[in-house]
């Protein structure tokens, strides 16, 4: 009698082992660790996942193919250690509930949600797992699971199409960010509402943000500056934005009038430590129209700043007493785009200890508001990127919209 159950009963564990195994081996093979990636326009699917989205939520990203873009993240040196970051800080959905589903995220105040759209399959699985999950905080809306929100008004498909028609139609991405009008986030640095598309490999990051604009356009046509190697940060424009006209307070001298008609300013160090910072750098004015009537003027300003040398093809004022010879010997890369407003190349890994600085410089407050608040917005987002080799970014109107383009390279 006893043989005859304890078959019965090897026989019904390996059917559960067998059916365990199928199961495991489903959620393994529909769980992709490569690919992934959309392009606009979205699916009708996608399309009414977004309708997840509350219509108070201040932003929200949408990911295709959640589960390979986090295996891009983990192998990007740069985003590594910030995905393992905002794991233990944000109750994220488990890489197998995801498996090839497409994923929008959302957030309210300081509150994070899910919405992921599964297969069938999949579903139940995640069904039985959350009825056992005592952490668990989801609801289902047929086959669409919502982590950690409540019920709300949906946003109207109107709106929808609205941050949609920002984007590029063609282009792919791997994930995409909407900024509503009331995020107030440092980056981009661009109008809201703004429609941020991200492209990420093992080496590098691409970036691309638009938003509607009401201001004119530069009167001067797309440049591409060639930026020195050796600088710390340096900043082509078509006209000097009002953080340039700030360092006149730190310098002691009107140096802001002299890019009225266009320039670069290339910083090669910071002396944060003093209650003043002082930066170490050139003001590059290159173009005819950008030199004339300057000479004079830059030779005034540079008695009590620096020195002023006319190269020939560019006059130089220097912000301090040795860094015209740093940018006459340096050697120079061109930028990653042409823009028509500042274009801009950052070495983050030297760039970082001294945006820590001037965010708690008292001095750099009061004397120069606008520079220190600059600092303190650039601090909060560069200051995540310790792993990057170089940040080159690129901004242009055509008096409708604006384009912030950012390329962020691995070491």
């Amino acid at each position: 009698m006893v043989l005859p159950v304890v078959r019965k009963l090897i026989v019904v564990l390996a059917i559960v082992a067998a059916l365990f195994g199928a199961a495991l081996a489903y959620l393994i093979v529909t769980t992709p660790s490569s690919g992934g990636g959309a392009r606009l326009p979205l699916t009708a699917a996608q399309r009414t996942l977004l309708t997840s989205v509350p219509a108070d939520a201040e932003a929200f990203a949408f990911v295709p193919r959640a589960a390979a873009l986090e295996t891009k993240l983990l192998a990007n040196p740069v985003t590594r250690e910030l995905v393992g970051r905002w794991r233990n800080e944000q109750p994220l959905p488990h890489p197998w509930m995801v498996g090839s589903a497409d994923l929008v995220a959302w957030r309210r105040g300081k509150v994070t949600s899910y919405a992921l759209r599964l297969d069938p399959v999949r579903a139940l699985f995640v069904r039985i797992y959350l009825m056992f999950a005592s952490d668990s905080d989801a609801r289902w809306d047929r086959s669409t699971i919502v982590i950690n929100a409540d019920s709300q008004n949906p946003t109207p498909a109107a709106v929808i199409d609205g941050w949609l028609s920002l984007g590029d139609t063609g282009t792919p991405f791997d994930a995409f960010v909407v900024q509503r009008e009331s995020s107030r986030g440092a980056f981009p640095p661009i109008s809201r509402p703004a429609f941020t598309t991200l492209s990420i490999s093992p080496g590098e990051i691409v970036i691309n943000s638009r938003a509607m604009s009401d201001t004119s356009p530069p009167s001067t046509a797309p440049f591409q500056p060639r930026f020195p190697r050796g600088g710390l940060i340096s900043v082509a424009f078509a006209a000097p934005p009002k953080t340039v006209r700030d360092l006149d307070r730190l310098l002691g001298g009107s140096i802001s009038t002299l890019g009225e008609k266009g320039g670069m300013l290339v910083l090669y160090d910071v002396n944060a430590g003093t209650l003043f910072p002082r930066p170490k750098g050139v003001l590059v004015l290159s173009g005819a129209e950008a030199r004339a009537g300057a000479t004079s003027q830059a030779a005034e300003i540079a008695a009590s700043i620096g020195e002023v040398r006319d190269t020939g093809s560019e006059l130089l004022v220097s912000l301090d007493r040795t860094s015209v010879p740093l940018y006459i010997k340096d050697t120079f890369t061109p930028a990653d785009w042409p823009a028509n407003v500042w274009s801009a190349r950052i070495d983050p890994q030297r760039l970082v200890p001294i945006l820590e600085e001037l965010g708690d410089s008292a001095g750099l407050r009061l004397a120069a508001g606008r520079v220190y608040r600059s600092a303190r917005d650039l601090r909060k987002w560069v200051g995540q990127l310790s792993h990057a080799s170089s940040i080159d970014a690129a901004l242009s109107t055509n008096g409708t919209r604006e384009e912030l383009r950012v390329r962020i390279v691995s070491k």
